[in-house]
């Protein structure tokens, strides 16, 4: 996890125990990072063409919310990681965020 500021540095660890470190005066602004890669090889997407149009998008907290992370796992991940056989399996790992849990994801899911 890492974020900067103005004149600031924050370094972090994903380990909620753990603290961050916040060098510098200003104000901070936090990115999350996703890194996947299925399991045949390849990355999720085969044309970068094809996210020229893409958008990012917080909840009015500037976090996402149960609306957000079903938008996400239906318009990107499920898409991007559907396998070639469909009776093959697919493994998703989150972190403990609560939108991860809902009923609705869930549904999603199976």
């Amino acid at each position: 996890m890492s974020g900067f500021g103005l004149d600031s540095l924050v370094v972090g660890s994903a380990d909620p125990k753990r603290k961050a470190l916040l060098k510098g005066p200003q104000s901070r602004n936090w990115t999350s990072f996703i890194e996947a890669i299925t399991a045949d090889g390849r990355w999720f997407l085969t044309e970068f063409g094809k996210i020229a149009d893409w958008h990012y998008i917080t909840s009015p907290n500037g976090w996402t919310d149960n609306h957000i992370a079903i938008e996400w796992l239906e318009r990107v991940y499920l898409p991007q990681t559907r396998p070639a056989d469909a009776s093959d399996a697919r493994l998703i790992i989150l972190d403990g965020h609560g939108s991860h849990a809902t009923d609705a994801w869930m549904a999603t899911c199976f």
